[in-house]
């Protein structure tokens, strides 16, 4: 009996041992919080591998997310190939304001935690209406979201976001014998769905993943991964690889109908364009350009485009509201009328090359057609050739010369956030836009 107590004493002290020895890694995701709004955040297993390093024996299933206060916060895995265990692929989202750890421990009797979800889906007929109590977004058969409804508004509020316009040559045989072939032009909506899945709700969000094919441009292939964030950001990445030659003409991601069609008053408003050749052309600033049109608004010492959103508002040259101008930080369209912001925020502030070619040969943004453009486009206007700045630069250039070439392995990537927030009038919505920017942009993971 002596023996038998000896031995329970023995495996427990080793067992409060082996507890108090139990390691953890920490890391840090902090942010420069400018609004009242949590922030959203994703990252891949892969990434956090990279962070906590392939010598610590992770329990992946211990993760926690906690605030500065050491309080839990709700998070959720994305099973992304589905075999019912973390893996590399996997997403982990949660939101937050200033900062918050993710905690991984070494000790496998933790398991993971579970919430309430935020989120409930509705299937009919291919397509998914993802309710949140604030809001709904639409998925569609392709994988593309639409909002539908925010607050007490219903109706088209902001669509296809993330959708892609592609434009090229089907068929090219270029560097055979310098033909391009036929002039193809679609939008995703266009591409054939090769595989289309809506991950199950969390209490942070809902991740949707799809793969689309071009078949007039074989080998181009569109991966599209949306999180819908609770808190009305969308999160897009495009990734478009290539497995075969294509020759590209224009290669653009979109959001179209920003609040235009519940309310013809809707405002656009973006921060003054560092670069924009039609100013250029005309020997004046941006903000003169706009200024002459009576569409700048100062707020907080800073210029801003403020202009009726359907209103063409006198273009150079061509329909587009603009054209050839640099990539800003974030671009709007605001309903004073409905108090809501429809919004297209970038990640990282673009770079603005200073050679006009390679300007030009690069991303850049599009207003047309009440949609946000930004990306590839390789038609060079004549008009380029008409007004003494951008005069001579593409003399003696045609198509072949204009193309973007990719080759089997090559990939682009597009990622950027399409929101919907409240704000009641220009100025409060100018200034949510600034902050939220900030905080998106500060974004940062470190290791404790």
């Amino acid at each position: 009996m002596k023996k038998a107590r000896i031995f329970v004493t023995l495996v427990t002290v080793l067992l409060v041992t082996f507890t108090l020895f139990a390691e953890e890694k920490v890391l840090k995701v902090s942010t420069e919080q400018m609004t009242n709004l949590e922030v959203p955040f994703v990252v891949s297993f892969s990434e956090l591998l990279d962070f906590v390093g392939y010598d610590f024996d992770a329990n992946w299933n211990s993760i926690r997310i906690k605030d500065s206060k050491g309080n839990d916060l709700p998070y959720q895995i994305v099973d992304v190939d589905q075999n019912g265990r973390i893996s590399s692929s996997d997403f982990l989202q949660f939101v937050f304001k200033n900062e918050a750890n993710i905690v991984v421990s070494d000790d496998w009797d933790l398991d993971l935690l579970q919430f309430e979800p935020a989120f409930t889906i509705e299937e009919k007929d291919g397509e998914y209406n993802v309710i949140n109590k604030n809001f709904m977004v639409k998925v569609n058969n392709h994988g593309l979201a639409n909002f539908t409804k925010y607050g007490n508004v219903e109706g088209i509020l902001y669509n296809e976001l993330g959708t892609a316009r592609i434009a090229g040559w089907s068929g090219s045989t270029y560097y055979v014998d310098g033909k391009l072939g036929k002039h193809v032009e679609t939008t995703s909506m266009g591409l054939t769905v090769k595989d289309l899945k809506v991950f199950d709700p969390g209490p942070v969000a809902v991740t949707v993943q799809a793969v689309l094919s071009y078949e007039d441009l074989p080998g181009l292939t569109q991966n599209l991964t949306t999180h819908i964030f609770k808190t009305g950001d969308v999160l897009v990445e495009n990734e478009f690889s290539f497995s075969n030659y294509v020759d590209i003409m224009k290669l653009q991601v979109m959001a179209t109908a920003p609040l235009t069609t519940v309310d013809d008053s809707s405002l656009h408003i973006t921060p003054i364009f560092r670069r924009m050749i039609w100013s250029e052309q005309l020997g004046v600033t941006p903000y003169e350009y706009w200024k002459e049109r009576d569409a700048v608004k100062i707020v907080d010492g800073n210029a801003y485009v403020v202009f009726p959103a359907i209103d063409s508002m006198k273009p150079l040259w061509w329909g587009a509201t603009y054209a050839f101008v640099s990539m800003e930080d974030w671009r709007a369209n605001f309903s004073e009328k409905y108090s809501l912001i429809a919004a297209e925020i970038l990640p990282e502030t673009a770079v603005v090359y200073s050679d006009l070619k390679k300007f030009v040969y690069n991303d850049f943004w599009f207003y047309e057609s009440r949609e946000f453009r930004d990306g590839i486009f390789r038609w060079i206007p004549g008009e380029l050739n008409n007004y003494e700045a951008t005069k001579g630069t593409f003399e003696g250039t045609n198509e072949a010369d204009w193309m973007m070439k990719f080759k089997a392995g090559d990939k682009v990537t597009y990622t950027r956030y399409f929101s919907i927030y409240s704000a009641k009038d220009t100025v409060e919505a100018i200034k949510l836009l600034e902050g939220r920017t900030h905080e998106i942009q500060n974004l940062k993971l470190i290791i404790q």
